[in-house]
Formats: C-alpha cells, sequence, structure tokens
C-alpha cells in the first residue's frame, strides 16, 4: 500500500493547489469538506496565529 493510501491528506496549501491545478474536482470537494470541517473544529488558525505574534512580540520586547 502506497503511503498516499495509508494517510489522508490534510488539506493545506499543497494538497490544494495541486487539486486546483489538475482541475479535479471531486478531490477539490473533498479537500474543501475536510477544511470546512477542521474550521468548524479549530477556528480561524489565522486569528489565533495573529494572537500568537502579538503576544511573543510583548514578551521579546520586556
Amino acid at each position: 500500500m502506497s503511503q498516499a493510501a495509508q494517510h489522508p491528506i490534510t488539506p493545506y496549501g499543497v494538497a490544494i493547489h495541486q487539486a486546483v491545478s489538475e482541475g479535479d474536482l471531486a478531490k477539490m470537494k473533498a479537500l474543501l469538506a475536510q477544511a470546512e470541517a477542521i474550521l468548524q473544529q479549530q477556528g480561524n488558525l489565522a486569528a489565533a496565529v495573529d494572537v500568537l505574534r502579538i503576544e511573543i512580540a510583548k514578551l521579546d520586547h520586556n
């Protein structure tokens, strides 16, 4: 069994860009469903990263 078959592809940029560049509608829809489920569970990662940056900057200046 190939490694790709053993592990699901996490819907990060590489997988998303690959599906888009291949024009693979089924893969794009599956990745969108996965990404939406992750967003519901984890919330906005970009906002959380921004909070981390702000807190790190505060602590670095002390």
